[in-house]
């Protein structure tokens, strides 16, 4: 969440340009509460470590040449799995 604040804040502050900077805007005070809010959640890099392995925790490598998740080899596994129904289905056209 800091570093989502802070960069909102920080394009604010581009599109207003001269006026972003100033104190009669908030996006500084924004990002200085960026700063802050990330040293209280906790280190950043905790944070997105904790997430990789949650993403990647039921993820296995792959033995072949493609990645796991290659659409083409999901729908050939698919056609292998459901070949029987597809067949009936077809068959009943």
């Amino acid at each position: 969440m800091p570093t989502v604040l802070h960069d909102i804040a920080w394009r604010a502050m581009q599109v207003h340009g001269a006026l972003g900077t100033t104190n009669e805007m908030p996006f500084f005070q924004m990002i200085h509460g960026a700063g802050v809010m990330g040293l209280a959640d906790g280190p950043t890099e905790v944070h997105k470590v904790t997430v990789a392995k949650q993403v990647l925790r039921d993820h296995r490598p792959s033995d072949d040449v493609w990645p796991t998740e290659w659409i083409p080899r999901k729908i050939e596994a698919a056609r292998e799995k459901f070949a029987d129904h597809i067949e009936h289905e077809v068959g009943n056209l």
